[in-house]
């Protein structure tokens, strides 16, 4: 017959047990922590992976539309009638302008004003002075008495419901312009204000985009230079938001160093100008005044 344990024999049994289910217990937690900290030592790898691309991404210069300098692009006198693109002012290490003459170069006169005008294609107000300046402007740098700038900057596209309409346009001038077709870019700055939608409504899609861009005598098939490995045509451009990052970064920059608050604005010589725009003829008569000709 088995004899019963003591109760010393069970107490014994009792606590072993329980150390046992202790010790399983501790195995349990130490393998889900394990689990745990290898799991979360994944994650932060992986986030610190997307923040250091995303720090770098950031961090790489946007590349440059050929003839552009810091979101700029300017006019001088042409051949005959009509304007060429001029070396812009100003200092753009990404810039690629070796193609460009210098105003000099080009005819500008001695002492000529640099005219510096800050425009985005949904702002009314650009509209307005474009109707009433673009072709006084125009004439003064066929002339050579003046240089003609125009830098497109991004600040409104919220006023195209999502549609991101500032920053397109403006990517769709570097585009153009990194194709080497500056010739047609006062016409189709004209074109785009002449059909510049509503604040408040939808922007133009990429399909009208194009179709004004042609109208205004643009190839779209024209090659560009996204970047030193990518090789795209002016319609891939426009599509693809080529040059957005750029568009971004000189917009900034404009708002910023450049005293940038809202569009137009406009600047002779560096110093931001005071007059009337919105009178014709004494614009004109102050540009020819501070270009030392009046």
């Amino acid at each position: 017959m088995a004899k019963n344990p003591s109760a010393d024999d069970r107490r014994a049994n009792a606590r072993e047990k329980a150390r046992q289910i202790a010790a399983a217990q501790a195995q349990k937690e130490k393998r889900a922590k394990a689990i745990l900290y290898g799991g979360i030592a994944v994650v932060v790898i992986a986030v610190i992976a997307v923040v250091g691309t995303l720090v770098w991404q950031s961090s790489r210069p946007a590349p440059a539309p050929v003839g552009m300098v810091s979101g700029t692009v300017a006019f001088g006198p042409g051949e005959g009638e009509g304007l060429q693109a001029v070396l812009p002012e100003g200092e753009d290490e990404n810039a690629d302008v070796s193609a460009l003459p210098t105003p000099a170069e080009a005819g500008v006169q001695d002492g000529a004003a640099v005219v510096k005008v800050y425009l985005d294609f949904q702002c009314p107000g650009c509209q307005a002075f474009e109707d009433t300046n673009a072709e006084t402007l125009k004439r003064l740098a066929e002339e050579g008495s003046i240089v003609l700038e125009y830098e497109p900057v991004a600040i409104l596209d919220r006023y195209s419901s999502g549609n991101e309409y500032s920053t397109r346009t403006a990517n769709m001038i570097a585009c153009v312009a990194d194709s080497g077709q500056h010739a047609v870019l006062p016409d189709l700055f004209a074109d785009l204000f002449a059909q510049q939608p509503e604040e408040g409504s939808e922007g133009r899609s990429d399909e009208e985009l194009m179709a004004v861009a042609e109208g205004a005598g643009v190839d779209l098939d024209a090659a560009v230079t996204v970047d030193d490995e990518e090789i795209a045509t002016v319609r891939d451009c426009m599509s693809g938001m080529g040059f957005d990052r750029y568009v971004e970064r000189t917009t900034q920059d404009a708002l910023g160093d450049e005293g940038l608050q809202g569009t137009p604005y406009v600047k002779v010589n560096g110093e931001e100008y005071e007059g009337d725009w919105s009178n014709r003829e004494a614009f004109a008569a102050d540009l020819i005044r501070m270009s030392g000709q009046g």
